[in-house]
């Protein structure tokens, strides 16, 4: 993965988002992955945003929450205000002096046949209506959207989380990779530091902190998958200082300066990452089966 951002580990990864379910929930934090798919001179590559919910906002006589975004390309700014309304979000969009008029940007009473951004050149249709379980165990509704004359383009709302394209970019396609612009993935959604929901077509909440660094440079692992205990083989005699064992949420759960065999048998099964810190750090995919 191209990464131009690399110092954006504490920032990391954006939010985009959506929405809670009620406003007076605190710390609602989206963590985002983009692609720049601008022509040169534009940027071209990976970026990370981080969204977090803000203080209350007075527009028009009505209640909305603001809505930050954190970016290393583009600073620190305010980017609208949200507020629902039983099963429906509305969203204002702070054009750098005032809000915009509000839209509506989700509509969780939609059923399976339905239509959204009817307008649109490519409106959604909702093709499924499910539920989920999110990490708390809360059951949340999920919309699952075809766009109207594309092939194979498709988007999910969940409930109380938003849009698997990020909070402000409903409707957003790749219908075609090489238009100039910015595609939006969400990763996850907080609420006060506390993993709610991790998009399943990434399993992870910071992929800076955790991607697979394949680097032919004689550290690997094994037995992959393990059950008890993990060896780590270093073929170049490397100087290695520590590992960690990380979860596809980003938490360190296991931390040892033992360098060549690791007990795991206290972890639970699935996938994890391990990180050998030293002359070099590398990364490597850890499958444990119980």
């Amino acid at each position: 993965m191209n990464k131009p951002l690399q110092s954006l580990k504490k920032l990391v990864v954006l939010a985009i988002a959506t929405l809670a379910i009620s406003l007076n929930v605190s710390a609602q934090e989206w963590y985002i992955y983009g692609i720049y798919t601008w022509s040169a001179p534009h940027p071209v590559g990976d970026f990370y945003e981080h969204h977090h919910q803000g203080e209350a906002v007075n527009i028009g006589g009505l209640e909305y929450q603001t809505i930050y975004v954190e970016s290393e390309v583009n600073g620190n700014y305010l980017d609208g205000a949200y507020r629902n309304d039983d099963n429906q979000v509305y969203y204002c969009k702070w054009n750098g002096a005032s809000y915009d008029d509000e839209v509506l940007l989700y509509d969780y009473d939609l059923e399976e046949g339905d239509f959204f951004h009817d307008d649109d050149a490519h409106p959604m249709q909702v093709t499924e209506v499910s539920t989920i379980i999110d990490n708390n165990g809360v059951s949340r509704k999920m919309i699952t959207f075809n766009f109207i004359g594309l092939t194979d383009v498709t988007e999910f709302w969940v409930e109380g989380v938003g849009s698997n394209r990020g909070f402000m970019h409903v409707g957003q396609w790749e219908a075609d990779h090489d238009s100039d612009g910015e595609m939006y993935h969400l990763l996850c959604y907080h609420v006060n530091e506390n993993v709610i929901f991790i998009n399943p077509e990434y399993n992870t909440c910071d992929i800076d902190e955790i991607e697979e660094n394949s680097a032919d440079n004689g550290i690997s692992i094994y037995p992959n998958p393990a059950n008890e205990v993990v060896k780590i083989l270093n073929d170049n005699n490397l100087n290695i200082t520590s590992v960690e064992i990380i979860d596809l949420t980003g938490r360190t759960v296991l931390c040892t300066e033992n360098c060549d065999e690791i007990n795991i048998s206290e972890l639970s099964e699935g996938q994890y990452f391990v990180k050998v810190i030293g002359e070099t750090t590398s990364v490597r995919k850890l499958f444990i089966n119980k």
